[in-house]
């Protein structure tokens, strides 16, 4: 992997990373009153950057912050000067800087940070992943990519304590709702099932095209919650993000899922996905 030169933008400002500087005051850092999204790196090229941008754009909408000008052309200029080739851009706009108050001021800054990560990605439907499941303990706006992460944090020191890729959540009905940081897919009775975005997951950019995907080459999908009740139903299950790709699960809980092995459908929705990237690339 080249060398990719630290650097940053703050406010449209590319900068060291070393140098830049957040007011303490900033309602990111007192409150995480902000949003974020991740956009993938491949050959220098941004992915589905459209896309990130219009449902970060809509996010800050609904929570009445300025949503700040020439966010594509900052994504960029960064990628340019940074020389990044494979990796991610981490995007984050706060509401900005204030006098510290549950209640913002109106129509304060914006704090816009853009971080080139360097970052080498698994081949599609390549790693065996292991999850736990656990009660769903998040607030019930997931659909809003906020930095206010606590709830993903403690899941994810679980997972880490158990050793295992992922963390599954799970509603009080035994609905599994998505990862720490993935959307969840099953296939069962040779259907495609995945939690429906209805503001208790994150409608992952990669999640909507696997479900334009499967549509084309002829997998029936549905968007329903799978449940764990119905898990030794399950033939296959994947889980999918920016940066996860599709990627098998394999075992869920210490039991295997199905067989233990990769999937057909994964397999050939990873293979999908990896060719409508690179022709967007």
């Amino acid at each position: 992997m080249a060398m990719m030169k630290p650097l940053c933008c703050l406010n449209g400002l590319v900068q060291p990373v070393a140098e830049a500087r957040i007011d303490p005051l900033d309602r990111g850092f007192l409150f995480g009153d902000a949003l974020y999204d991740v956009v993938r790196v491949v050959e220098g090229s941004l992915l589905h950057l459209d896309a990130h941008l219009a449902r970060l754009r809509g996010g800050l909408e609904r929570i009445d912050i300025v949503v700040p000008a020439a966010l594509a052309d900052d994504c960029r200029q960064l990628v340019a000067a940074s020389e990044l080739e494979t990796g991610y851009l981490y995007l984050q706009v706060s509401r900005g800087v204030a006098p510290r108050s549950h209640q913002p001021p109106s129509g304060i800054a914006p704090t816009v940070l853009i971080v080139p990560m360097a970052h080498l990605f698994d081949a599609p439907a390549s790693r065996a992943l292991r999850a736990i499941s656990q009660p769903d303990r998040r607030w019930m706006h997931c659909d809003l990519k906020t930095t206010s992460l606590l709830g993903a944090v403690m899941g994810k020191i679980d997972m880490r304590d158990a050793g295992v890729d992922e963390v599954l959540f799970v509603g009080d009905q035994g609905q599994v709702r998505e990862g720490g940081s993935s959307n969840f897919f099953v296939r069962h009775g040779d259907v495609l099932e995945t939690h429906p975005a209805d503001g208790r997951i994150l409608e992952g950019i990669t999640r909507g095209i696997l479900l334009e995907l499967a549509e084309q080459i002829g997998l029936p999908c549905r968007e329903t919650p799978p449940l764990l009740s119905e898990r030794e139903e399950w033939q296959e299950a994947f889980l999918c993000g920016t940066l996860t790709g599709v990627q098998p699960l394999v075992e869920l809980d210490g039991e295997p899922v199905a067989d233990g092995v990769v999937g057909a459908w994964t397999k050939q929705l990873a293979e999908a996905l990896e060719k409508r990237n690179r022709n967007d690339s």
